[in-house]
């Protein structure tokens, strides 16, 4: 799967070939360079660059610097490169991009989890995911420390409002999707996102194996962990890192997601640059 994303984003980025490159040299160049890390951080996108990097074939001679997850100062170097200069021309933009983001995520994910942690919770994945870009994000969010036990639409069951508005009532229909899974019921969870307390209270009582708390305030989440009770710990979604409060470390809950990792880009600086022949 990562392969093809970035078959997709080569013919996207590079088509018919580099213009530029093509243009200033007729024939290929031997050059020596490195890809440099602008900031601290937390390094993330090795496999995803050395899945890029096949294309060149023995064209390029690539030294890694660092192993994924390292901790990287300013001006570190991620890797040294000695070939042909005209194709890591070529994929330039998409190497700075892909090491930025990546790290971006892993690094905001690490801060994240450390901050948490603090706290007695962990992080998981949360909904605001990037639409085929997940795949390699995932690594990047793990090398973080956050969990992502699943990936698409397809490997799980997530009721949503929708859902139900779509299918009939919710006792109705987690009723119905028990009996239709059958033996599979035991390796398949059920999992259902809820809006508003009055919502939790009814799925509460149901046969379902998680309960994702998702737009509460600090008053609702008050409410669902101080009167409603919970009969297993949910998730709790919330926007922000900043939006965890002191109190919420004594509530009846382990996992939180942060929809602004995924939403955001948490880019950071990295630098593709050619030291000579």
């Amino acid at each position: 799967m990562v392969e093809q994303i970035l078959n997709w984003m080569k013919q996207v980025e590079i088509g018919e070939g580099d213009l530029t490159t093509e243009s200033v040299a007729p024939y290929y160049l031997h050059s020596a360079g490195k890809l440099v890390m602008l900031n601290d951080a937390l390094f993330s996108g090795r496999a995803v660059i050395e899945k890029l990097l096949e294309s060149a074939g023995q064209q390029v001679k690539i030294e890694w610097h660092c192993e994924e997850g390292a901790e990287l100062s300013a001006d570190a170097t991620i890797l040294t490169f000695d070939g042909n200069g005209a194709e890591m021309l070529k994929i330039r933009r998409l190497l700075e991009w892909l090491v930025g983001s990546l790290s971006g995520l892993a690094t905001a994910t690490r801060d994240s989890v450390k901050f948490l942690a603090n706290h007695g919770k962990k992080l998981v994945a949360g909904n605001s995911i990037s639409p085929v870009f997940e795949e390699i994000e995932r690594s990047a969010f793990t090398t973080g420390g956050g969990e992502m036990p699943f990936i698409g639409i397809s490997e799980r069951i997530y009721l949503t409002r929708n859902h139900f508005i779509y299918a009939g009532k919710p006792a109705e229909v987690i009723a119905g999707l028990n009996n239709e899974l059958g033996e599979a019921r035991k390796k398949l969870k059920i999992e259902v996102e809820v809006n508003d307390p009055a919502q939790f209270e009814e799925i509460n009582q149901l046969d379902c194996d998680i309960i994702h708390l998702v737009g509460f305030n600090r008053d609702q989440l008050r409410e669902v962990f101080e009167k409603l009770h919970p009969n297993r710990k949910p998730i709790v979604h919330f926007d922000k890192i900043g939006d965890f409060r002191p109190e919420y470390a004594d509530y009846f809950f382990r996992y939180v997601a942060v929809e602004d990792l995924h939403r955001t880009r948490h880019y950071l600086p990295v630098k593709l640059i050619f030291t000579g022949a």
